[in-house]
């Protein structure tokens, strides 16, 4: 069984790497709308507007995450990572 000690540096571990895929997820979110920005004016048809009315839902959830719900839940972390350093290590 796991004590304090290692909740802490998991918890601390899945804040660290919470922070990478956020910052990934950014960085493929911006590439790809940078090649849909590209080949926008030139796909014009109702596949897209088929495409478009499947892509865009998933595109707004993908963007809230990243601008609102990702640091949200990072912040969430490091304030509850910081309360349970003070108790481990007292301050």
């Amino acid at each position: 069984m796991s004590n304090i000690d290692d909740q802490y540096r998991e918890m601390l571990n899945f804040r660290d790497t919470l922070i990478e895929f956020d910052l990934s997820l950014d960085r493929a979110m911006r590439d790809l709308q940078a090649r849909h920005d590209s080949v926008s004016p030139l796909w014009q048809d109702e596949m897209r507007r088929h495409y478009d009315a499947q892509w865009k839902p998933l595109h707004d959830t993908l963007r809230h995450y990243v601008a609102v719900e990702g640091p949200s839940y990072v912040e969430f972390l490091s304030i509850k990572l910081y309360a349970l350093e003070r108790y481990l290590h007292g301050g």
